[in-house]
Parts: C-alpha cells; structure tokens; sequence
C-alpha cells in the first residue's frame, strides 16, 4: 500500500484484498512503508483482512501515524506489527 489510504481507496480495493487474504495459503504481508496518511476507511480496510484470512496479517514497515490508528482503534492485537525503522544500530 501507499499513499492515502481511505474510504475510495477501501471502496476499490477491499474485494481484492478479501480474495487474496482467503485464498492465501499462510499469512499475508501487506508493506505500509509508503503509506502517508490513513483513515478509518484504511482501517477496516486491514480489519477485512485480518478476518478474512488465516492467522494475524504481517504488518511490515508501520509508520508511526498507522500505528498509533491501529492501537487507538483497539485493532492492534489483530496484527503482526513491524517497525518503520531500519535495524537497530547495534545490529548494523
């Protein structure tokens, strides 16, 4: 995903995602990296996929802002989440 991610966004492409996240044989991976702003359209767009598919949803590279979203939203726990950050400099 990138960009805005809202309502029109969810509107087109939420039957896509709940096929993919059913057919999956494990879990998806969806990379937020380039994601700079999402709404509650983007959010019940991930919530689809959480309860579409088998097991927790990947959650790569989560900015701050989806992050703060998902936990305020109460959603988080629905998720694998993964930090926006490289690693951490002692792993560099």
């Amino acid at each position: 995903m990138r960009g805005e991610i809202d309502a029109a966004v969810q509107a087109r492409r939420e039957d896509e995602l709940l096929r993919l996240a059913q057919s999956a044989d494990g879990r998806i991976h969806i990379d937020l990296g380039a994601v700079t702003f999402m709404d509650s359209g983007g959010l019940r767009l991930l919530y689809h996929a959480a309860t579409a598919g088998s097991g927790a949803p990947v959650l790569e590279r989560v900015p701050r802002r989806v992050r703060d979203l998902l936990e305020l939203s109460g959603v988080a726990e629905l998720f694998e989440l993964t930090d926006d950050a490289g690693p951490a400099e002692d792993e560099a």
